[in-house]
């Protein structure tokens, strides 16, 4: 695919790269009642919609999870659970007039010779490149082949189109900033171009949709967890095998109804609109849902060039990675797609 804003003559090198102090806003969460029902087309109806949620129990709100080290505004050149000494690295370059950074964990223990496995992974907003790293319990994929890589927002911040922070009101091209980071860390590790993955969550995940809707580097797989479509998606455009993590309680990003977000000054999408768009946008075919032990799970086949959506609503969880179990969701679809498919 053709690749947008992607720089060139960019110098990159190792430095200490700052975030500013950052504080996460506990919310609670508003019981929701249904999201899209299974049918034979991707366009649900009224009367269908209703059905999603039907005859489940309502819970109490769950709090989102504050991540660790978001209050610590440097990244040591080692970090990650289990990482060898020295084997990370920060990494800054200009695109679209900024210098920009993003913390890089290659795979370990890859034979001479093999390429690795590339995700890149989008903090949520008022967070950092050290917090999800050290917090969303992604470092195992590394010993399966999987080189992680972690951008830095502008003011912990993205710019996801209709949010967020100081990237949106600067208007910064993260769009760009991101296609660059996949072209960035094959020039410093060996990356399978086959095998790449785009995992983002919550304010991070309204930036995976809009990187998604926008000319990027070829994908394998992505994940959103707690985010939402806040920019245009065109018409045509092409997605990869998605997987959707959402909280049956997520007082953020509503299911089925706008929740105001006192300090973002809007209403994120609900996951209904986000996927009624992606779905029709993507022209998925059929769709099917099917309730699992504290989860339901609406999966559209079919989608153009033959990808897949899955939307899981976890029961009783709230907006945070933690309470929708995100690691243990994320991991194995990231797997399948980047390791075991090689």
């Amino acid at each position: 695919m053709k690749r947008a804003g992607l720089p060139t003559g960019r110098r990159a090198e190792v430095f200490s790269l700052g975030q500013p102090l950052v504080t996460a806003l506990l919310t609670i969460g508003v019981a929701a009642s249904l999201l899209l029902a299974p049918g034979a087309s991707g366009t649900p109806s009224t009367e269908t919609q209703s059905s999603l949620l039907a005859a489940l129990p309502a819970q109490a709100p769950t709090p989102s999870l504050i991540l660790p080290g978001q209050s610590t505004p440097d990244i040591p050149l080692e970090v990650g659970p289990g990482t060898p000494a020295g084997d990370s690295r920060v990494v800054r370059l200009h695109v679209g007039g900024r210098e920009r950074g993003y913390l890089l964990l290659p795979a370990l223990g890859l034979p001479k010779g093999r390429r690795a496995a590339l995700a890149v992974v989008l903090h949520q907003d008022v967070g950092s490149a050290r917090a999800v790293a050290q917090g969303l319990g992604l470092d195992a994929l590394r010993r399966q082949g999987v080189a992680l890589a972690y951008p830095a927002g502008v003011g912990g911040s993205w710019n996801a189109g209709g949010c967020c922070g100081v990237a949106k009101d600067q208007d910064v091209d993260d769009v760009a900033f991101v296609n660059a980071v996949f072209d960035d860390v094959g020039h410093r590790v060996p990356i399978d171009p086959h095998r790449r993955a785009l995992v983002g969550y919550s304010g991070g995940g309204m930036l995976a949709y809009r990187v998604l809707c926008s000319p990027h580097p070829a994908l394998a797989a992505a994940v959103e967890v707690s985010g939402g479509l806040e920019a245009h998606c065109p018409s045509g455009v092409q997605f990869p095998d998605l997987l959707s993590v959402h909280g049956e309680l997520d007082g953020t990003v509503g299911l089925t109804k706008p929740i105001r977000v006192t300090h973002l000054g809007m209403s994120p999408r609900t996951v209904e609109s986000t996927l009624t768009i992606v779905t029709q946008q993507t022209a998925c075919g059929r769709r099917r849902t099917k309730d699992l032990p504290g989860m339901r799970d609406v999966r559209w086949t079919g989608c153009r060039g033959g990808s897949t959506i899955d939307l899981q609503i976890v029961m009783g969880a709230g907006h945070g990675w933690e309470s929708v179990h995100g690691a243990e969701r994320a991991v194995p679809f990231l797997l399948a797609h980047l390791v075991r498919a090689a």
